[in-house]
This record gives C-alpha cells, sequence and structure tokens, in this order.
C-alpha cells in the first residue's frame, strides 16, 4: 500500500516545481541576452551555446510537467483513499 499522502510531501513537490520554474526563467533571461547582445565569438561556437540553453530549457520544462503529473496523482490518490474509507464521502 502506497504511504499516505502529506502536506511535506506535497509542499517538497510544489518548492521543486517553483525551483524548475525559476531555472527555466533564468535560462530564457540568458538565452534573450545572447539574442539582444551577441557576443564577438565564432558563429558555431555561439550556435552550440544557444542550443545547450534551448536544451536545457525543454529538460526544464519536461521536469516540471513530471513534478505537476506526480502532484496531482498525489492529490487524486488522497482524495481516492478518503473516499474508500468509512464515514467518507462513497
Amino acid at each position: 500500500m502506497d504511504p499516505p499522502v502529506t502536506t511535506e510531501t506535497l509542499s517538497q513537490i510544489e518548492q521543486a516545481i517553483h525551483h524548475v520554474e525559476n531555472a527555466k526563467l533564468q535560462q530564457e533571461q540568458t538565452l534573450a541576452l545572447f539574442w539582444e547582445h551577441m557576443p564577438p565569438v565564432e558563429e558555431e561556437v555561439l550556435a552550440k551555446r544557444i542550443q545547450e540553453l534551448r536544451d536545457r530549457i525543454r529538460d526544464l520544462e519536461e521536469r516540471r510537467r513530471a513534478l505537476i503529473f506526480q502532484r496531482d496523482l498525489l492529490i487524486i490518490g488522497a482524495a481516492s483513499s478518503i473516499r474508500g474509507r468509512p464515514g467518507g464521502n462513497n
């Protein structure tokens, strides 16, 4: 049987979501700065750095989606277990 959902678990997931959103925003801002103030470097080096930033942003978006999915599953599981208890809203 799965452990009960605690407020602490949900709080940790919410904090992780917030952290991922902040990291993604930082990467997007860095990418924007590259476009605004492209440094005088070789085009290949610049293209590689921009692609790295885009890849990191995509990874952060995927992590955020996974965390939200995990949070939603915990909430649904908790609601389902409450409904199944005697005296719950069946």
